[in-house]
Order: structure tokens, then sequence, then C-alpha cells
């Protein structure tokens, strides 16, 4: 199963072979206690939405990236389908008026700036690492099947968020 994983800034993709039933071993949340998948997104989001640093250069990050996107799609696996192909976004929550030093505390627990949401999109087929055309297309189709669920959701985006300029180039 090929896994893409869309960032606020930065986007990979990778076999996953077999998805992981297991959370990852990420050495900076295995100190937090009484970690949640919660964190675990919110790790990822801001490892994703780094705008200093490529952490597709590192390759051990790099391995607790697809770690966690493969755990993050197995336990979406009832929302995605079958297929040869999911996209998971892992975009910037907005924070409620009157609530932020409450967020502020679940998005410091991992060091980011901002707290983060996932959303696994339907599963695609056809998809192949070698064939960028076919990615493309996969991600099209998937992200398409999103429009209806990404509209009605929009208000739980932040502002910043690079849905809200997706959604505005739909109309």
């Amino acid at each position: 199963m090929i896994i893409r994983v869309m960032g606020e800034i930065d986007i990979h993709s990778f076999d996953a072979g077999a998805l992981s039933a297991q959370p990852p071993g990420i050495a900076s949340l295995n100190a937090l206690q009484d970690r949640t998948d919660a964190d675990l997104v919110n790790w990822l989001g801001r490892t994703l939405d780094n705008p200093g640093a490529n952490p597709l250069d590192d390759a051990d990050l790099v391995a607790e990236i697809e770690a966690a996107a493969s755990y993050c799609a197995h336990s979406r696996r009832d929302e995605t389908g079958t297929g040869d192909f999911v996209l998971l976004l892992v975009l910037r929550q907005r924070w409620p008026v009157g609530s932020k030093a409450r967020f502020r505390a679940v998005a410091e627990r991992v060091g980011a700036d901002h707290t983060y949401l996932l959303l696994a999109c339907p599963a695609q087929t056809n998809a192949s690492l070698d064939d960028d055309d076919s990615l493309s297309k996969a991600e099209a189709g998937a992200l398409q099947a999103m429009v209806p669920i990404l509209k009605k959701n929009r208000k739980q985006f932040a502002a910043s968020s690079g849905l809200q300029q997706f959604l505005q180039q739909l109309g």
C-alpha cells in the first residue's frame, strides 16, 4: 500500500507494505506521560510543517514519519476502505476563542506551535510509486472524494491552513 502523508508544507509518499497496528517508537514522544494518538498527530503535523528545515533529508526522521503515517493509516482503515493508495491530510486546527491556553498546552507537549487534525481520504486504486501520473490521479481522486466533507468542516481548520486556500480555489 502506498501512503501519501500531506502536511501544511511537506508531502511524503512511500510504500508502507503492511500497515502497522503498533504505535511507533518515536524518541521525542517516548518521554511523554500518557501519550495519546493526538500527540502523534501533532508531532506528525509539526514535523511536516517545519519551514526552517526539510525533515525528508534526515533518514531517521523519514523512518519515524513513515512509521507514524503507517500507524495512522491503520487506525483509520475503516474510513479509507480498501485500495492501494491512501492520502492522509495533517492540517492545522482552528483554536476557538477562549480555548487558546488549553490548545497551546496540547501543542507544546510535542513542541508544536499548532494542534493538528488528521483526515484519511478514501483509498484509491491503480497507483504506483514509480509513476508520478498515477500518484497525481490517485491524489486528485482522494481529494475530490473529500471535498464535501472538507467544505462542511472547514471551520475546524486554521485560517492559515493550506486547506482554506484549496477550498477557495474550488469556489
